[in-house]
C-alpha cells in the first residue's frame, strides 16, 4: 500500500506499528483492510524494534479479516467500535486485546492464540465463535455484554489458564461442551441465559483450577455441567439459578475432586439434578433455598460424597429431596432444616450410607414424608427437636435399617401421622422421651439396645411392639397408649420392674395374648422377683379365662378361688384347715355310729375328718365308722371337697412347675 493512499489516522497508526507505539483515535475512522496488512507483515522490520497494533477508540470501517493467517504481532483494538464482526477462523496469532470494544460479534473458531484473548467489557450485539480454539494465557470475558442467543459457542475450546467471566451479562447460552480450563473458570456476579432455554451449557468440560459462579451470579434456563470434572473446588455460593417446571441445575456425573457448595444463599427455581455425581471433599448446601414444587428439588441418588453432607444452617426445599443409594464417607446433617411436599415424599433416603452419623434435629422440620429404606448409618440417627407432618399418612418411614448408635426422637420431637419402625437393627438406644406421636407407632420386628419411653412421652394413638426385641426396656407403664400390640415383643431387663400392678395394666392394653406375660414372668424370674412373677402368670390364666367356654371357665373360677390356679397354693391350706375344723367340731359334737362296735378303733374326729379330706391316704377312721342323717351329707360334701381340692392343687402344681 502506498502511504498517499492512507488518511491522516492511519497514517499516524501506520507510522506507530514498527515499534508497537500506542494510538489513540476516538471515534476516528480506520479502514480494517489497513490494520490487516499491517498485521500481514507489509510493513518491513525496523532493527531493534518489536512491532505491534496498539490502537484504541477508533472506529473499524469493513471487515476485519484475518482467517488462517499468521499474526506474529499483538493485536490490541481497545475501546473500538467494529462496523463488521472481526473474523479470525483458523487464524494463528499471539495476544488478542479487545476490550472495551463494540462489535457486532466475533468469528475465531479454530482460532490458535498464543497469548491471552481479552474481551472485558466488550458489547456485542451478535455471537462469539470460538470452537475448537486454543488460548494460551487467559480468556476474559467479565464486564461483557453480550446480545445473541445462543451468544459464545465455544465447544472444544482449551483455554490454558483462567477463563474470567465475573460480573458480565450474557442475554444468551453459552456454549462450552467438551472444553478445557487449565486454570480457574469464574462466573461471579454474572447474568447469563433466556427464559425457556439454556444458560451455560459445558457438558464434559474439565476445569483444572476451580469452577465458581457465585456472589450475584445468576441463570436462567438450564445450567449443565453434565459429566464435567472439575479438579478442585466447584462453588455456586449465592448463585441464583431459575428455570421453573424444568432443570436449574443439570450436574448429573459432575466429578469434584474438591468440594461442591451449594450454599451460602444459593436459590434454585426448578430441578437440581446430581444424579451419580461424585464429589471427593464435602457436598454443603448451608443456606440454600431449592424450589420445584411437586417434583425434586434436589435430584441426588447414586452420589459419592468423600466428606460429609452438611446443609445445616437453613437449608430450605420445596419439593423432594430425593439422595437415594447416595454414599457419604462422614455424617450428613439436615439440622435446622424446612422440607416441604405435602402429601408426597418430603426426604427419600433409600440404601443410604454413611459412616458416620444422620441429623435431622434442632429445628428440622418435614411436611410430608421422610423415607428411609435398607439405609445403613454407622453413627447415630438424631432427630429431637424436630417437627415431622403428614396428616392421614407417613411421617416417617425406617424399614431394613442398620444404626451403629441409637435413634432419637427424643428432647420435643413431634409427628402427626404414622411413624413406622420395622426390621432395623439398632446397636444402642430407640428414644422416645419427651415425644409427641399423634399417629400409630409401629416397631415391628425392630432389634435395639434399649427403647425408653420417657414420663412426658405423649403417644396418641395405637403402637405395635409385635416381634421386636430390646435388651432394656425403659419405660413408664402409663404412658403407653390404650390400643397397644406387644405379642412376640421381648427384652432383658426393665428399667423400673416394679410395681408389678402398674405391669399388668400395661399387659391389659392389649387384647389377650400368652406371649406377654410369660415375657414379662421370665424377666421377674430371672431378676428374682419371684412373688412379682406368679402375680403375672395368675393373671394371664385370668384373662385367659374370660374367653373360654362356660364350662372351662367355671372350673377355671374353681382353681382361681382354691389355689390361685397353682400360683396361690397357700389357698389350699386355708381351705383344707376350713373343711377340717367344721368336719372336727361336727364329728366331736355327734359321733358317728361304728360299722362294727367291738372292733372299731377309738373314734378320733379330726382324724375323720382327715380321713374323709384326702382322697389316697387313710388313718382307719372313715372304714370304721358311718355318718347318719346330716352327718352323711357333711361327709360327702367333704369328700367332694377333697378330690376338688386335690385335683385342682396337682393341676396348679403342675402348671406353676412347668413355667420354671
Amino acid at each position: 500500500m502506498i502511504n498517499e493512499d492512507l488518511s491522516e489516522p492511519e497514517l499516524a497508526l501506520w507510522e506507530a506499528f514498527p515499534s508497537a507505539r500506542p494510538v489513540d483515535l476516538p471515534g476516528t475512522p480506520v479502514r480494517a483492510a489497513v490494520i490487516a496488512r499491517m498485521l500481514l507483515g507489509a510493513q518491513e522490520r525496523l532493527p531493534g524494534q518489536t512491532p505491534g497494533l496498539h490502537l484504541s477508540g477508533a472506529r473499524i470501517a469493513g471487515r476485519l479479516d484475518l482467517s488462517h493467517a499468521e499474526v506474529q504481532h499483538p493485536v490490541i483494538l481497545t475501546k473500538c467500535e467494529f462496523e463488521e464482526a472481526p473474523v479470525l477462523t483458523g487464524a494463528r496469532t499471539g495476544l488478542v486485546d479487545l476490550a472495551g470494544s463494540r462489535l457486532p460479534g466475533l468469528q475465531a473458531a479454530d482460532a490458535v492464540i498464543g497469548g491471552s484473548l481479552r474481551l472485558e467489557g466488550c458489547v456485542m450485539n451478535g455471537p462469539i465463535h470460538l470452537a475448537g480454539a486454543q488460548v494460551a494465557g487467559t480468556m476474559n470475558l467479565s464486564d461483557a455484554q453480550i446480545h445473541a442467543d445462543p451468544a459464545v459457542h465455544a465447544e472444544g475450546l482449551n483455554v490454558e489458564r483462567d477463563l474470567l467471566c465475573a460480573n458480565a451479562v450474557i442475554d444468551g447460552e453459552i456454549r462450552l461442551a467438551g472444553a478445557r480450563v487449565g486454570g480457574m473458570m469464574t462466573l461471579d456476579g454474572t447474568r447469563v441465559g433466556r427464559a425457556g432455554g439454556f444458560s451455560l451449557t459445558a457438558e464434559g468440560i474439565v476445569v483444572e483450577g476451580g469452577l465458581v459462579c457465585g456472589h450475584g451470579f445468576r441463570s436462567c434456563g438450564e445450567l449443565s455441567v453434565q459429566d464435567a470434572r472439575v479438579r478442585r473446588r466447584c462453588a455456586f455460593g449465592g448463585a441464583r439459578l431459575s428455570n421453573p417446571g424444568g432443570i436449574a441445575m443439570n450436574a448429573e456425573r459432575l466429578t469434584v475432586e474438591g468440594g461442591l457448595l451449594i450454599n451460602d444463599g444459593f436459590t434454585a427455581e426448578g430441578e437440581v439434578l446430581l444424579r451419580g455425581a461424585h464429589v471427593a471433599g464435602p457436598l454443603s448446601l448451608a443456606h440454600a433455598s431449592l424450589a420445584n414444587a411437586g417434583g425434586r428439588a434436589l435430584n441426588a441418588p447414586l452420589m459419592e460424597i468423600g466428606s460429609g453432607l452438611r446443609a445445616t444452617p437453613g437449608f430450605e426445599a420445596a419439593g423432594e429431596v430425593f439422595l437415594d443409594s447416595t454414599q457419604v464417607s462422614g455424617s450428613v446433617n439436615l439440622d435446622g432444616g424446612k422440607l416441604s411436599n405435602p402429601g408426597a415424599t418430603a426426604l427419600s433416603l433409600r440404601r443410604l450410607g454413611a459412616t458416620g452419623r444422620l441429623s435431622c434435629s434442632k429445628g428440622f422440620s418435614a411436611d410430608g414424608e421422610i423415607v428411609l429404606i435398607g439405609t445403613k448409618v454407622e453413627g447415630s440417627m438424631e432427630f429431637h427437636g424436630a417437627s415431622l407432618s403428614n396428616p392421614g399418612g407417613r411421617v416417617l418411614a425406617l424399614w431394613e435399617v442398620n444404626v451403629g448408635g441409637g435413634i432419637d426422637c427424643c428432647e420435643g420431637f413431634t409427628a402427626q401421622g404414622t411413624l413406622s419402625i420395622r426390621n432395623c437393627r439398632i446397636a444402642a438406644t430407640l428414644c422416645f422421651a419427651e415425644t409427641t406421636i399423634d399417629g400409630d407407632l409401629h416397631l415391628r420386628g425392630v432389634e435395639a439396645g434399649s427403647l425408653k419411653i420417657g414420663p412426658q412421652t405423649a403417644l396418641l394413638r395405637a403402637v405395635d411392639l409385635r416381634h421386636s426385641r430390646v435388651g432394656v426396656l425403659d419405660d413408664v407403664p402409663g404412658q403407653w397408649p390404650a390400643h397397644l400390640m406387644m405379642n412376640g415383643f421381648t427384652y432383658d431387663s426393665l428399667e423400673a420392674p416394679l410395681p408389678v400392678q402398674e405391669r399388668l395394666g400395661w399387659l391389659a392394653k392389649e387384647s389377650y395374648q400368652p406371649q406377654p406375660y410369660e415375657q414379662l414372668a421370665s424377666v421377674y424370674r430371672r431378676h428374682g422377683h419371684d412373688e412379682a412373677a406368679r402375680d403375672v402368670l395368675l393373671a394371664k390364666q385370668r384373662r385367659r379365662r374370660t374367653g373360654q367356654r362356660l364350662g372351662v371357665r367355671l372350673w377355671g373360677y374353681v382353681q382361681d378361688w382354691t389355689v390361685g390356679y397353682g400360683y396361690r397354693p397357700f389357698r389350699a391350706a386355708l381351705w383344707l384347715a376350713a373343711v377340717v375344723l367344721i368336719g372336727t367340731v361336727v364329728f366331736a359334737f355327734h359321733q358317728p355310729p361304728a360299722f362294727k362296735p367291738g372292733e372299731a378303733p377309738p373314734f378320733n374326729a379330726f382324724l375323720y375328718s382327715l380321713d374323709l379330706l384326702l382322697p389316697i391316704i387313710s388313718f382307719g377312721q372313715e372304714t370304721a365308722f358311718g355318718p347318719r342323717g346330716p352327718q352323711q351329707w357333711l361327709a360327702a360334701a367333704m369328700i367332694t371337697s377333697g378330690w376338688i381340692l386335690a385335683t385342682t392343687i396337682l393341676a396348679g402344681l403342675t402348671r406353676a412347675l412347668s413355667r420354671q
